[in-house]
């Protein structure tokens, strides 16, 4: 899992990369800079859960808040939910295609 998370953080501007479960625990996490990431498992979980219950939508859907400061990726899936954040420079692009296909490389770990 750790060489799939090198690969989504080593694009310029991307800060760190998270693997959450539903429930906000952490399940692995690699950042280039000193995040909290309890704070992050916790916002990301409760925010895409209560996404999934007032939207009715089901596990697999990905939302992006972009910032002045900066932004978050985050893709929800039935076992995890795979987090993205960024400095407000990034290729949102190339961050994007890299968190789909860590997303699915995730999956067949797990």
């Amino acid at each position: 899992m750790k060489e799939v998370m090198k690969d989504l953080i080593s694009p310029t501007g991307v800060l760190g990369c998270f693997v959450i479960d539903k429930e906000g625990e952490i399940v692995d996490y690699l950042c280039k800079k000193s995040i909290d990431e309890t704070l992050v498992s916790a916002l990301v979980a409760e925010v895409t859960n209560e996404i999934a219950n007032q939207m009715q939508i089901p596990a697999n859907f990905s939302i992006s808040s972009m910032a002045e400061n900066g932004n978050i990726f985050m893709m929800s899936r039935e076992e995890f939910i795979l987090t993205v954040i960024t400095a407000p420079e990034v290729d949102t692009g190339k961050v994007r295609l890299k968190l789909r296909r860590g997303a699915r490389l995730i999956a067949e770990l797990l």
